[in-house]
């Protein structure tokens, strides 16, 4: 089982910031902003497909 990731203030504006100019991040973009945020690629691929979810509703 994986531990639950807990995304910092900074984390979660820039991440926030993003999804507000393009709800999709291409592989390239996504690891970009994952290595400047300290975070995996995987866990900024599930932080926006979570928040489009949250998105849709």
């Amino acid at each position: 089982k994986r531990i639950r990731t807990i995304f910092t203030t900074e984390q979660l504006q820039s991440l926030e910031k993003q999804f507000e100019q393009q709800q999709y991040m291409v592989g390239s973009e996504r690891l970009f902003l994952a290595s400047s945020l300290h975070l995996t690629e995987a866990q900024v691929k599930v932080w926006f497909q979570n928040r489009r979810i949250k998105w849709r509703k």
